[in-house]
């Protein structure tokens, strides 16, 4: 009896702890599951290979340790053969990028006059003759706000360098030794339900491995596709506003339309007759991402209303800047597992669900899935 008074004192002070460090070391925290995310990339790539065709014989050899090195060289060594083959091009693009920034302005305005009407009310619109005297003075109105997210996050896209460097680290070293952590949080669990926690963790490690790689798949086609289309239709700083669409698209939702504005604005200003095209391209994009390429590469493991994901982003935005949006998704198909896992199967009791992730393959050889056909029948034999 002492013994489990003893124990609820301790959950409540730990509750309270994980509560205040939650409050005060948001972006700590945030910056701790961008590890994980790095380390189910490294682990999923891992074990995808151990299963290819010709060389999975021979990964499967490895130590685990070694894998998964050998999966991170392979990466570096991608990301290293990217940036020497077109690194200075992409350097000199962004920089030329840059100095175009301030014409984008006056070519919006030489556009617009070719349509009187939509002209005169922006011209008379109190918001847009600030914008235009001091777009940074207007802008920086709205840091502090729910509107801010879209300028923070422009603004900081390719900032935050430190930040990512300790991710890619930590999220190598979790990568490496995952049984050590793993086996430290099934300790705090109590022993009945210790295969419970395991099971957790593995179904949010399935989820996230499936969403996170299908993620990459598509965020490579908007990119190519985004670079080949603009190359044909002739418009400059291709490869530049390519790099800016792939690294966007992590962002479901908001991140296609942002990757927009740099296109459109740079299509405005060198060639404002294919201005129509550029639109046209980036809807046909964002079209066959949506309905053709997330689909099969994801088979449908995301469903959830654009609404839902937009409202998520925003929250986390306005709660901790650019990571928090950038992190929006992959947390909500964390905490969708955790609630499919912890209330409906465990506390409902209903074992019938189809957790997030979870294919055919995966139902038969899950514990604690049970067909609704069975679980009704089950429920009448009780009764």
């Amino acid at each position: 009896m002492i013994k489990a008074h003893k124990i609820n004192i301790f959950m409540v002070f730990a509750v309270i702890f994980l509560a205040m460090s939650l409050y005060f070391l948001t972006r700590v925290w945030l910056m701790m599951f961008g590890a994980i995310l790095v380390a189910v990339l490294l682990l999923g790539l891992s074990d995808y290979l151990k299963r290819a065709p010709k060389i999975g014989k021979f990964m499967r050899k490895l130590p685990h340790a070694l894998s998964v090195g050998l999966v991170a060289l392979m990466l570096l060594l991608a990301v290293a053969g990217f940036l020497a083959m077109f690194g200075s091009d992409l350097v000199n693009q962004f920089e030329d990028l840059k100095n175009m920034t301030p014409k984008a302005m006056q070519s919006i305005n030489n556009y617009l006059k070719g349509y009187p009407v939509i002209y005169d009310w922006v011209a008379q619109s109190k918001w847009m003759q600030e914008f235009i005297a001091d777009p940074a003075a207007f802008l920086s109105q709205y840091t502090g706000d729910v509107l801010g997210v879209v300028p923070v996050m422009v603004s900081g896209l390719f900032g935050g360098i430190g930040t990512f460097l300790i991710i890619l680290v930590v999220g190598l070293f979790l990568a490496l030794t995952p049984d050590v952590y793993t086996k430290s949080f099934v300790t705090l669990v109590p022993k009945q339900h210790r295969d419970k926690a395991r099971y957790l963790l593995k179904s949010s490690y399935q989820a996230l491995r499936r969403w996170l790689i299908g993620q990459f798949a598509v965020m490579a086609f908007v990119g190519v596709a985004t670079v080949i289309a603009l190359w044909l239709m002739g418009i400059p700083f291709a490869l530049a506003l390519g790099v800016i669409a792939f690294v966007l698209d992590f962002v479901p939702v908001l991140g296609p339309w942002l990757s927009a504005v740099p296109i459109l604005l740079v299509t405005l200003i060198v060639a404002p007759d294919m201005l129509l095209w550029a639109l046209l391209m980036i809807v046909v994009v964002q079209q066959l991402e949506s309905y053709v390429v997330a689909p099969a590469v994801q088979q449908r493991l995301i469903d959830l209303p654009p609404v839902a994901l937009l409202l998520s982003q925003i929250i986390m935005g306005s709660l901790t800047g650019i990571l928090g949006v950038a992190l929006a998704m992959p947390l909500m198909v964390a905490l969708i597992v955790w609630v499919q896992i912890l209330y409906v199967k465990f506390t409902l009791k209903d074992y019938s669900i189809k957790i997030m992730g979870q294919n055919e393959e995966d139902l038969k050889h899950d514990p604690y899935y049970t067909p609704k056909e069975d679980q009704q029948l089950s429920s009448l034999k009780d009764d």
